[in-house]
């Protein structure tokens, strides 16, 4: 492949190829080799059966990698981050990253992505931290999983978000603007769940949801109208959601809603139980 000029390294081995699944091999393969001098982390992430899958690149075929992508990184240590955007503004072209494994974690920053970021079942075992992004076009993280951290904060997203069956630690989207549909349904939140000051224009869907630890749409100051929430068949395990300051809208669905039941509410401190009783 030839490089655009806009490209970075990590975008170009994420193309390297003109098919998908040669460019997946390529990526989860790259991964493995960085990864593997990191004794203990490679030994972690081999609990992951997505990384024991990963076919092991040849000698050859990593030198032809770094042969025709000169200033990807030849090592890296675990706290090292997969940069997508360092030195661009924009993202110009669609990025397909179905099935990826990030053993690092991947950091974007002040990026415009005008193209179609495809991340289905891609696998984040190190988090992902988005800031200040803007989607132009559909973002679809179906099935992907997040790892320990997950950010998308002050993050526009125009077109449509997928998020379906996702899997997420603590996840943060403080003063994200979703523009049009908004689909969260059977997603998994293990640890906190931020939507702080976040803003729906169309519809948000989180049915069959769960959520297991505190989940905030808290909203400092109304700043846009109230719209249509769904959370049919949701389950809160610890606590109940908190929608201090926002409005919700006539049609919010709350049918089949799970909330936590009285051994559940035992168990958290009372300052948290306060707020419980706020949100109820």
């Amino acid at each position: 492949m030839t490089a655009a000029a806009e490209d970075t390294p990590w975008l170009r081995l994420a193309r390297i190829s003109g098919d998908h699944e040669e460019n997946k091999r390529l990526w989860n393969g790259y991964q493995k080799y960085l990864l593997r001098p990191n004794t203990h982390e490679y030994q972690r992430q081999m609990e992951n059966p997505k990384f024991v899958d990963i076919v092991d690149l040849s000698d050859a075929e990593i030198h032809s990698i770094q042969t025709e992508i000169p200033d990807l990184p030849k090592e890296m240590v675990w706290f090292n981050t997969i940069s997508l955007s360092t030195g661009i503004a924009e993202i110009k072209t669609d990025l397909t990253s179905d099935g990826f494994y990030f053993a690092f974690a991947v950091f974007i920053q002040n990026t415009t992505s005008k193209g179609l970021l495809t991340l289905e079942h891609a696998q984040f075992a190190a988090g992902l931290s988005a800031i200040e992004c803007v989607f132009e076009n559909d973002l679809n993280a179906i099935g992907a999983s997040f790892g320990s951290f997950t950010m998308f904060m002050e993050c526009r997203f125009i077109e449509r978000t997928y998020f379906q069956g996702a899997k997420f630690e603590t996840a943060n989207f403080d003063q994200a603007k979703f523009n049009d549909i908004c689909a969260f349904d059977n997603a998994k939140f293990a640890g906190r769940a931020f939507f702080t000051d976040s803003i729906f224009t169309n519809s948000a869907n989180f049915d069959s949801v769960e959520f297991h630890d505190v989940t905030s749409f808290d909203l400092a100051a109304a700043s846009s109208a109230a719209v249509s929430l769904s959370f049919k068949d949701a389950k809160f395990f610890e606590h109940p959601p908190r929608f201090f300051g926002r409005a919700l809208h006539e049609d919010t669905d709350w049918t089949g809603v799970k909330l936590p039941n009285a051994e559940a509410q035992a168990a958290p401190p009372r300052y948290l139980l306060e707020d419980d009783k706020r949100a109820y």
